[in-house]
C-alpha cells in the first residue's frame, strides 16, 4: 500500500503539476488568453500566499505564470505542500479560463 505523501504526489501529478523528489519541488505552467487574465491570478495568488504564509517562486511573461513551490521542509514534502499546490489550482480555475496546453 502507498504511504500517504506518495499518494499525494500521485494526484498532484495528475493535476499538472511536475513533482521533482531530488530538489524537492513542484512546478506547473498556467497559460491566460490575456495580460488580464493572467493579472487577476498573481493577485489573487498573492492573496492567498500571505493567507497561508506559503510564498511560492513565479515566472511570468505576458500571457503565462510558472509557479514552483518548494517543500517547506528540508528532506520530505509535506501535506502542507501539496494542499498549498491543490489552492493555486482552484485559483486558476475560479479567476479565469486555463488554456489546456499553452
Amino acid at each position: 500500500m502507498e504511504n500517504p505523501i506518495e499518494q499525494l504526489i500521485s494526484q498532484t501529478s495528475e493535476s499538472g503539476w511536475k513533482v521533482q523528489k531530488r530538489a524537492l519541488l513542484m512546478t506547473k505552467r498556467f497559460d491566460y488568453a490575456s495580460y488580464d487574465d493572467m493579472r487577476d491570478f498573481l493577485d489573487d495568488l498573492q492573496k492567498l500566499s500571505e493567507e497561508d504564509d506559503f510564498y511560492p517562486d513565479l515566472t511570468f511573461s505576458r500571457v503565462h505564470v510558472n509557479v514552483s513551490i518548494k517543500s517547506r521542509e528540508d528532506d520530505k514534502f509535506t501535506e502542507v505542500d501539496f494542499d498549498f499546490a491543490k489552492k493555486v489550482d482552484l485559483l486558476a480555475k475560479s479567476a479565469i479560463t486555463v488554456i489546456e496546453g499553452g
